[in-house]
C-alpha cells in the first residue's frame, strides 16, 4: 500500500472512528507554516479552534508505505523527526503508521501500540481547552509574583500594571 492510501485511510479512520470533522484535517502540511525555515512535510494534522478562532494542531501523524517495519532505524529516525515537530507546533500528540501498525504517543510521555488508545476528537478538544486554561493560569500567577516588573496599576491589591484590559481578570 503506498503512503498515499495509508494517508486516505488514516484520513477515513479519524473522521469515522475519533469523529474528527473533515475541516479540522489538514494534510501535507509544511511544517515552515509553524516555525520559519523549518523543513519537512506533516503528512496528517488534527486541528481544534482555539478561543480566538486560530487553528491549533492537537495530533500530527506522519504515514509511511506499507512495506516499511515500524523498527529498527527508520522508526528512530521518523520518532526524532516527530519529536522535533512536536516541540514547534506544540501538537502534544504524535502517530506514526504504515497503515498495518502504528506507534503513538502523547503529552503524557505514554506511548501505545494499539488504535483503540487513540482518544476521540471531543477528548482532544477537552484536553486542548484545559491545557490553554492550565497556562493561562500559571502565566496569570507568573504577573503578579511580587517584584515583577508589571506590579502595581489596577489599585486593587492585586495590581498588575498591564492596563484595565491585560486579562489578568482584575
Amino acid at each position: 500500500m503506498s503512503k498515499q492510501l495509508v494517508k486516505e485511510r488514516v484520513i477515513k479512520y479519524l473522521m469515522e472512528d475519533l469523529l474528527v470533522p473533515h475541516d479540522m484535517i489538514d494534510t501535507d502540511v509544511a511544517l515552515a507554516e509553524f516555525e520559519e525555515g523549518a523543513e519537512g512535510i506533516l503528512d496528517v494534522v488534527v486541528n481544534v479552534k482555539d478561543k480566538e478562532d486560530y487553528f491549533a494542531p492537537v495530533m500530527i501523524v506522519q504515514c509511511m508505505d506499507e512495506d516499511v517495519k515500524l523498527e529498527g532505524e527508520v522508526v528512530k529516525k521518523q520518532i526524532d523527526f516527530l519529536e522535533d515537530v512536536d516541540n514547534i507546533t506544540m501538537a502534544g500528540r504524535l502517530v506514526l503508521t504504515n497503515g498495518d501498525a502504528m506507534m503513538y504517543a502523547d503529552w503524557t510521555g505514554e506511548e501505545y501500540d494499539t488504535e483503540a488508545s487513540l482518544p476521540t476528537y471531543e477528548v482532544m478538544v477537552d484536553e486542548f481547552f484545559k491545557m490553554e486554561e492550565i497556562a493561562k493560569e500559571a502565566e496569570h500567577e507568573h504577573h503578579h509574583e511580587e517584584g515583577h516588573e508589571c506590579c502595581g496599576g489596577h489599585g486593587d491589591g492585586n495590581d498588575c500594571g498591564c492596563g484595565d484590559d491585560c486579562g489578568c481578570k482584575h
